[in-house]
């Protein structure tokens, strides 16, 4: 991708719709006729303020149908979609976001969604001569994104809380990581972030900054690069040769500007095996965090840098955000917008899966290849299933990142889930440990082990709200990997067929 291209965002959907908009509100209205479209651009709006994402295709679909006065089976006829699917499954969800948006205290219903949609344009759309752009959709001040290109976010689900908090964060501190498992949305969130602060009446940052890191630059061409993209430097036999001068270059550049400068996958700035590289990278972070002042740096990493535990004990404004998986709702409404109906057990997928919308797609993905779309028939055949991303982290993991005490930690909890079903007390893994033969382990190697499996997200620790004591637990699609690439390590011998197959 060319490093160099700019974007602006001017919607937060890449979409047919979005590309309209600016199209659509640019007419003069005469008259409080109007059509479908441009109803639909004003709903769009007060669905985002309402739930924190648009309307999905099947959403529209049937709003589209109900303008005009189709029945479902026709509505489903040249779609993807059952009919069962988009009237009691799509529908029914539309109508009470609808009811709460446009319904002023009525419910919003198939039959009556035409008057309310034409309600409100007479409201959106009065008879005058100015511009909707004068009456109801003021231009912003859109914030330049220069650098790579952030993802298509069109389908975003939930995250409001995340959103929230991440807005105060990147005001108030100079650092702040997107931590989590792959596939969980950090990326996602932020290309999510950077869409809402780029159109805001009152703009935070002068610019935005985007680029993807996972390739690992050069440090060098990396700072080269920042400079040239915040303020394109003419070529003088003086400019600066040496990589701290360069730094220096650029943070007086930060200074000068409200910059967000977003690292994406940074994991790989702070895993080089270049010692030299390594030590550039932590004193370049190191400077950021400490000399900015106005500018904030957003990372997306699977693990929390160990290079920035210091600068937090030191008390430099730094923090990190856990990313975790979807709630209920909004991963069931990812579920249902793949094509599922089957609440129930969707439901437990959401479970098996801890909300992880990678594993949620990947797993739809195969259902509709090998089973038909039927999920009931998925279970009737069950297995766990997870994306090449979770398989290449637990590959890296097990590869080299973890001790071989961590290791057999992760086996042994896995053993006793097998067998059991229940997750793992602390003092049972000290003393199940230390049986076998080739282990001996005090509680403080125990401790700092699960720390560092915690800090990875390879282990779920849960607390006894009586005793206060930890247990330890794995999500299924981790249990599936050490079965499937440690053979002989997880016994499953006395497990009930049961529990053998849900591993």
């Amino acid at each position: 991708m060319d490093s160099n291209a700019v974007q602006i965002l001017k919607s937060p959907v890449y979409s047919p719709l979005a590309s309209n908009k600016q199209e659509l509100l640019g007419q003069k209205h005469s008259s409080v006729t109007v059509s479908f479209d441009e109803t639909l651009v004003i709903v769009n709006d007060l669905v985002l303020a309402k739930r924190g994402r648009y309307l999905s295709q099947p959403e529209i679909l049937i709003m589209r149908g109900a303008w005009h006065n189709r029945e479902f089976v026709e509505i489903a006829e040249n779609s993807a979609y059952s009919v069962n699917y988009l009237q009691r499954g799509v529908a029914t969800r539309l109508w009470d976001i609808l009811t709460k948006t446009i319904g002023n205290g009525k419910r919003v219903t198939k039959k009556n969604v035409r008057n309310f949609l034409e309600q409100l344009a007479q409201e959106y759309y009065p008879q005058s001569a100015f511009t909707s752009e004068e009456k109801s959709f003021p231009v912003k001040n859109w914030i330049q994104i220069i650098g790579s290109k952030p993802p298509d976010i069109s389908s975003f689900y939930g995250r409001a809380g995340e959103l929230s908090c991440l807005k105060e964060l990147i005001i108030k501190q100079r650092c702040v990581s997107l931590v989590g498992v792959a596939g969980i949305g950090k990326t996602a969130l932020a290309a999510k972030l950077i869409q809402e602060i780029s159109v805001e009446s009152k703009p935070k940052f002068d610019c935005i900054i985007w680029k993807s890191v996972a390739h690992a630059p050069l440090f060098q061409d990396f700072i080269a690069e920042l400079i040239e993209l915040i303020q394109p430097l003419e070529l003088k036999l003086d400019s600066p040769k040496f990589t701290q001068a360069m730094v220096s270059v650029l943070i007086k550049q930060m200074q000068s500007c409200r910059c967000l400068l977003v690292l994406d996958e940074s994991d790989s700035l702070f895993e080089t095996t270049n010692l030299e590289q390594h030590l550039e990278y932590k004193l370049f972070f190191r400077r950021l965090i400490e000399e900015m002042d106005q500018s904030c740096l957003l990372l997306t990493n699977r693990v929390f840098p160990d290079e920035f535990e210091d600068l937090i004990i030191a008390g430099r404004p730094i923090q990190y955000l856990k990313i975790k998986g979807l709630e209920t709702d909004p991963a069931m409404q990812l579920l249902f917008d793949q094509g599922l109906d089957d609440e129930e057990k969707c439901n437990e997928l959401i479970k098996i899966y801890y909300g992880n919308p990678l594993e949620l797609k990947t797993v739809v993905t195969r259902i509709h290849h090998f089973f038909g779309g039927s999920v009931q028939k998925f279970f009737e055949n069950r297995t766990t299933l997870f994306s090449s991303q979770f398989q290449a982290m637990l590959d890296k993991a097990f590869g080299y990142l973890l001790s071989k005490i961590q290791q057999e930690i992760m086996i042994y909890i896995a053993e006793e889930l097998t067998l059991n079903s229940r997750p793992v007390k602390f003092t049972s893994l000290l003393n199940g440990l230390n049986q076998k033969e080739s282990i001996s382990l005090s509680i403080s190697d125990l401790i700092t082990a699960l720390e560092g499996l915690e800090k990875q997200f390879l282990i779920e620790t849960i607390k006894d709200s009586a005793s206060e004591e930890s247990s330890f637990t794995l999500q299924p699609i981790v249990k599936k990997y050490i079965r499937k690439n440690i053979p002989g390590q997880v016994h499953t011998s006395n497990a009930s067929p049961e529990l053998a197959l849900t591993f």
